[in-house]
């Protein structure tokens, strides 16, 4: 069974409950099937549960194989008063609750068993119920998943590391002289920012020490451990301005013209290219495919 959890109760740790579809043996009947509890044996199979037929292959030929009753559905037992609860069927569904508890910084995807909880029945020890626990996705209206709106939510994990695209402007890269306040999973704030004059490279990945997953222990963050943290990684969307006021064109034109002629570096030139194509004084055709 997959539960949704979201990343903030991965990082955080949460107790919660779910509800599934459990079988259950049926009280009513105690599991016999039968509502005055009389239980014969099948006529049909003598109570084996099982018919051996013939079937002819050719003449001289036959096969011989073994199907389950059709009287009594295998079981090899007849009722003639069914259960009204479980209509004889010996078992029922119902909506179970169990108590789940999320450790902090368990890995996505991780298995939780809870022992012979799983599908009951008359005829066998009920197994173990896994619950795998997926991360939920967050969506910017999902009041379930981010209650307090805080950013940390949009967090991708990997492992015992966050990551997270953050957007700046085109002065902010170059110039600098700006700040962010990113809340965290479970609220506290991490601070980005650069002081004037420190550019800021498109794609740049930036690595914020401890504030990434807790790792998970079987202790805890106890007096015999204490928790400690993945990093989380920072990555730099610079956005261009797409339209400019004639006047800020020419400035900006007559800024960077200025800058190139001091210390501008030719990237066509540097790059050992050539100036144009060499055909030989004759003009290249391509062939049509």
């Amino acid at each position: 069974m997959k539960i949704e959890i979201p990343l903030r109760d991965f990082y955080t740790g949460r107790t919660t409950e779910f509800q599934w579809n459990k079988q259950q043996i049926c009280e009513e009947c105690e599991g016999s099937g039968s509502a005055d509890g009389v239980v014969e044996t099948c006529s049909r199979c003598g109570g084996h549960g099982v018919l051996i037929k013939k079937q002819q292959l050719a003449p001289g030929m036959f096969q011989q194989f073994q199907t389950a009753c059709d009287a009594c559905g295998g079981r090899g037992k007849s009722i003639k008063h069914k259960c009204p609860t479980c209509q004889g069927q010996r078992v029922v569904r119902k909506a179970t609750t169990v108590q789940l508890t999320v450790a902090r910084g368990v890995e996505r995807d991780a298995r939780v068993a809870y022992e012979n909880e799983a599908d009951a029945s008359p005829d066998y020890v009920a197994g173990d119920l896994i619950v795998t626990l997926a991360e939920k996705v967050s969506t910017l209206d999902g009041e379930d998943t981010n209650p307090d709106h805080v950013d940390g939510v949009f967090f991708r994990r990997k492992g015992d590391d966050l990551f997270w695209k953050e957007v700046i402007s085109l002065r902010e890269a170059w110039l600098g002289d700006w700040t962010r306040n990113l809340t965290h999973l479970d609220g506290h704030v991490v601070r980005l920012g650069r002081p004037r004059g420190q550019v800021v490279q498109p794609g740049h990945v930036e690595t914020v020490q401890g504030e990434g997953m807790p790792k998970w222990h079987e202790d805890g963050d106890s007096v015999y451990h204490k928790t400690e943290f993945g990093n989380l990684f920072v990555e730099y969307v610079v956005v261009l301005p797409d339209q400019m006021e004639g006047g800020m064109e020419k400035e900006f034109w007559a800024v960077w013209q200025k800058w190139r002629g001091k210390i501008g570096v030719d990237l066509h030139k540097d790059s050992g290219r050539p100036d144009a194509p060499d055909t030989n004084g004759e003009e290249r055709t391509h062939e049509e495919l």
